[in-house]
């Protein structure tokens, strides 16, 4: 098994994923009139899981300039990872890893706690996939598993508004403003098994639809 370093050279290298922040990221925020909230509940330093709901492609570098204090380490589905190019952008400009979805992905699970474990901080979307537009999807048992097994604290995110740019329906509507804002961390009290990873997933999708507007 290669060593995390060797495979992901961006655990150590971080000066490309800040100049991938400050232009694309910084970008398409700017064009999405992104709107922050709760910047400050997030930990500047330490292992970190940040959980958010996920509504458009646009997702990934919104969430990234959102927390814009510290790099954020994305565990994204497999296949955006079969293009050679686009692979080497994601992995080591927008520091993504590979996540085979629909099944328990333990190069995936051992990647995560080993970035975690050099206090970096991951964002997973624990739906598993773009959802329609205004809705949610049930979280999968996966977010539960790597949440029981970090022992991370936690920190829920919602996004607002990315579905109308560009969505699950494929909708393109122009730049409306997006909000993302952030919890207060937390920590979930289940033991590491199997039969509570599902528990897990479902309670922090809970805590993510607490931060909806007007709640």
């Amino acid at each position: 098994m290669e060593s995390l370093t060797k495979k992901y050279p961006w655990v150590k290298r971080k000066k490309a994923y800040w100049v991938w922040l400050n232009t694309v990221a910084r970008f398409i925020a700017t064009a999405c009139r992104l709107k922050v909230e709760g910047r400050e509940n997030i930990p500047k330093e330490g292992k970190l899981l940040l959980f958010a709901n996920h509504r458009s492609y646009l997702d990934p570098p919104l969430v990234a300039y959102a927390v814009k204090i510290r790099p954020v380490f994305f565990m994204a589905k497999s296949e955006l990872f079969e293009t050679p190019l686009l692979s080497n952008l994601i992995k080591h400009w927008g520091n993504a890893f590979p996540v085979k979805r629909g099944k328990a992905d333990l190069t995936a699970l051992k990647t995560a706690l080993e970035v975690l474990n050099k206090g970096e901080l991951v964002c997973i979307f624990p739906e598993g996939q773009r959802a329609p537009s205004g809705r949610f999807l049930r979280a999968k048992w996966g977010a539960g598993l790597v949440a029981l097994k970090a022992g991370a604290p936690i920190v829920p995110c919602l996004i607002e508004g990315s579905e109308k740019v560009i969505g699950k329906e494929k909708l393109i509507g122009g730049f409306p403003k997006v909000l993302i804002r952030f919890g207060k961390p937390f920590t979930i009290n289940l033991e590491d098994r199997k039969e509570n990873y599902q528990k897990a997933a479902d309670l922090i999708m809970e805590k993510i639809k607490e931060l909806r507007s007007g709640n």
